[in-house]
């Protein structure tokens, strides 16, 4: 396919459109990926993305890859489908639970047979008394969560890599069933009847469609080549100049809060209110409620806010949330300590590619891929090229008040350099 490049607006220097790309910049494609589609986050990208970052720049086998900002396991899953060397970082449990399940190896005739104990114990029994917080009780019926209480409590006796197969498959299924639905950056609530006496179907056929995929794309655990780990990104367990490549998407600084999006799957994974609300707040300040994070002062000392940066905020309108410019302030400072992290690991030659979307707040566009690409020499990097994957709109709140301005979403590519 072409790029559709009539009457599309003039890019910055070293910007490129890569427009047949955009599908794959989108959660579009992994909707039908073996393994992929098990559970993904929104504004993931596809690992045809992968693909073609690894092609173009001629990575080698052996190579080790990083990813900084996990997720869900896309950019470790498209490696390991590559034979290549991957260690991936997040901060959330969820997201490092996930990848590694996605990851893992398994016997699918062994899961068929626990799948139906799993069933058996499920359908003979009448509930168990496990606490459940209060957001679980609004999110799910008494009845529902009497099955729920099951499932979990018979999922937990499971060994490993078993245990961690079900316990996703049964986050995917609770999807459905919650009343706490993920819309934009928050959750919204919804009321429907109780609906006890069809979990366990869902459960069942999506367990059952998730061992169809271990079928279609399995490997042997000797050939085990990545895992991700808790850590920050700012502060990664990484020797330095150890790392070829480095491919990810940083969480987007459009106020979304994935401690809020996935509250009740953190709950059903065994976090507490008090640990939700730790995550949240040391979190990349992409949104209002993530802090100011310590141990960085004497890293940051370098760090100078691009003019373009400081412009574009002093734009920012007085009557504006107050909050705004601390974000992107915020938001920016931590991409840098990313970055610093980033040349640190990279050994000289290797890329890196970072999948940014810009955002607009009170009508102000900030241009994310081009003020990464300005941070890039601050950190000892080189600024390649960025490539223009497709053009989105904004919020509905935005586009109501200050018009509909498409906004760019686009892979920064960069060097180091030594």
């Amino acid at each position: 396919m072409k790029n559709r490049e009539i009457d599309l607006p003039t890019l910055p220097n070293r910007f490129e459109y890569k427009l047949d790309l955009g599908p794959a910049a989108t959660a579009r494609e992994l909707k039908k990926a073996p393994r992929h589609r098990w559970f993904y986050f929104p504004h993931s990208f596809s690992p045809r993305l992968v693909f073609q970052l690894l092609d173009y720049w001629n990575i080698p086998e052996g190579s080790q890859i990083v990813d900084n900002f996990v997720g869900s396991g896309t950019t470790l899953l498209a490696c390991r489908e590559r034979g290549m060397a991957c260690l991936g970082f997040d901060l959330s449990p969820l997201a490092v639970m996930v990848t590694n399940t996605k990851l893992a190896s398994y016997d699918p005739e062994g899961l068929r047979k626990k799948l139906n104990r799993i069933l058996a114990t499920g359908a003979a029994a009448n509930g168990a008394n496990l606490d459940f917080p209060p957001r679980l009780s609004k999110a799910f019926t008494t009845e529902e969560l009497g099955v729920i209480s099951v499932l979990l409590s018979t999922i937990r006796k499971l060994r490993e890599p078993m245990r961690s197969f079900f316990r996703l498959a049964f986050l995917w299924t609770a999807r459905s069933f919650s009343r706490a639905v993920p819309d934009g950056g928050w959750l919204r609530w919804q009321e429907w009847p109780d609906r006890s006496k069809e979990l366990l179907d869902v459960f069942q056929a999506t367990a059952i469609s998730m061992i169809g995929d271990v079928e279609a794309l399995n490997w042997d655990d000797a050939d085990m080549t990545g895992q991700a780990r808790l850590a920050d990104a700012r502060k990664l367990p990484v020797r330095t100049s150890s790392v070829d490549v480095v491919i990810t998407s940083p969480p987007y600084a459009n106020r979304h809060d994935y401690s809020r999006i996935f509250h009740i799957e953190l709950l059903l994974l065994g976090l507490n209110e008090k640990g939700i609300t730790k995550l949240r707040h040391k979190s990349v300040r992409s949104h209002v409620e993530a802090r100011d994070p310590s141990g960085f002062k004497r890293k940051l000392a370098h760090y100078h806010a691009p003019d373009s940066l400081n412009t574009l905020l002093d734009q920012v309108p007085t009557d504006a949330d107050e909050r705004i410019v601390p974000l992107l302030m915020g938001y920016f400072q931590d991409m840098y300590l990313s970055l610093l992290e980033v040349a640190r690991m990279l050994r000289k030659g290797g890329h890196g590619a970072y999948v940014v979307g810009n955002v607009r707040h009170a009508g102000v566009m900030i241009p994310v891929d081009a003020i990464l690409g300005e941070l890039a020499p601050q950190v000892g990097l080189e600024f390649e090229k960025a490539w223009v994957l497709r053009r989105r709109g904004n919020s509905a709140q935005q586009m109501g008040h200050y018009g509909r301005e498409p906004s760019r979403e686009s892979i920064v590519l960069l060097k180091e350099t030594g």
